[in-house]
Parts: C-alpha cells; sequence; structure tokens
C-alpha cells in the first residue's frame, strides 16, 4: 500500500491552477522561481493554435518582473511552435519528448545560474508535464487543459489522470495548493 502512494506522488503536482493567468506573481516570488518552461497545446494555445488576450498580458507582466519564460513543447511541428514563440516573446524547445529528462536538460544547461529549485514547468498533462518536471525534480504546476477535445493519445490517458487527480485532491496537505 505504501508503494503505491508513493508512485502517485511522481504524478502530483505542486500546485494547481484553472490557467497560466491565474498564477499569481506573488507564488513565483515566494517561491524563487526565475525561469518557468510551459507546454504549449491545450496549456497556451487552444486547437485552433491561438491564445487569449489575458495570457499575453500575463507574460508580459510576469516577463516585467524578470522571470524568464520558455515553451518545452512535445510538438514536431516547428512552424507552429516558433509562431507561436515569435507571437509571445518567449524562447522554445520542441520535441521536447517530455516525460524524458531531455528537454527539461538541454533548456535549463542554457541557465547554469539558475538551480532546479528556481525553475517551474507548467502544463496540463500528468503524464508528461507534471511527472517530467517532478522526474527532473523542479517544481510543477497543472493547469486545466483549454480544450475538451484533444488528440487520441492525450484522450487515452485522461480517466487515468482523472483517478490520480481524485486522490490528489483528497489529500489533506493538497488543500491548499488546488486552485482547479
Amino acid at each position: 500500500m505504501t508503494k503505491r502512494k508513493s508512485l502517485l506522488k511522481n504524478f502530483y503536482p505542486k500546485y494547481t491552477f484553472e490557467k497560466v493567468e491565474d498564477i499569481p506573481y506573488e507564488l513565483l516570488k515566494k517561491d524563487g522561481i526565475k525561469l518557468i518552461l510551459m507546454d504549449m497545446d491545450n496549456t497556451l494555445i487552444d486547437n485552433r493554435k491561438e491564445y487569449s488576450k489575458d495570457l499575453k498580458k500575463w507574460i508580459k507582466d510576469i516577463k516585467s518582473k524578470g522571470i524568464i519564460l520558455y515553451i518545452v513543447s512535445n510538438s514536431f511541428s516547428t512552424k507552429i511552435v516558433k509562431r507561436i514563440s515569435k507571437e509571445l516573446g518567449i524562447r522554445y524547445y520542441y520535441k521536447a519528448t517530455k516525460p524524458r529528462r531531455k528537454g527539461f536538460r538541454a533548456v535549463c544547461e542554457q541557465f547554469p545560474d539558475i538551480s532546479k529549485s528556481e525553475i517551474m514547468m507548467v502544463g496540463d498533462q500528468l503524464f508528461t508535464d507534471v511527472w517530467g518536471g517532478n522526474r527532473f525534480n523542479i517544481n510543477t504546476v497543472l493547469v486545466r487543459r483549454i480544450n475538451k477535445k484533444e488528440n487520441i493519445i492525450s484522450a487515452i490517458k485522461r480517466p487515468i489522470e482523472r483517478l490520480i487527480l481524485i486522490h490528489y485532491y483528497n489529500k489533506e496537505e493538497n488543500k491548499e495548493k488546488c486552485k482547479v
């Protein structure tokens, strides 16, 4: 029983929020965050490959406070990642193969003065974004996916994620961390 519970913790985010724009600067400051890695699909952009004005405003505000933002995407479409990166003014790394550490390592090596405790991964999936961030030993934030309609691989994983999240939300020590 203990082993199963400890395995589930690999998929627990440090925090949850409804959307990226809900992550308050005060929390980032309190946790000493200097670099935020962000998933792209269904985290920053919707199925039409568009983002909200509120997201663009949040990005501008967070960047003005000295926090570095970086897209870390599993997408193989360089065209879309480049366009979103350029429009939002954020550097990117695509074909990241999350939850593998490769993409995280490649980005973080560019910032040798930033320790892992000062890095946060934000995404909409437990099995790629949160698990990958936890495997790399950085802070993790789970946000609600933008669209309900998803690719088949993500759709297959969602019921399992739901079971893990039920366990996560029912744990007393996580109640304060949950904003979703």
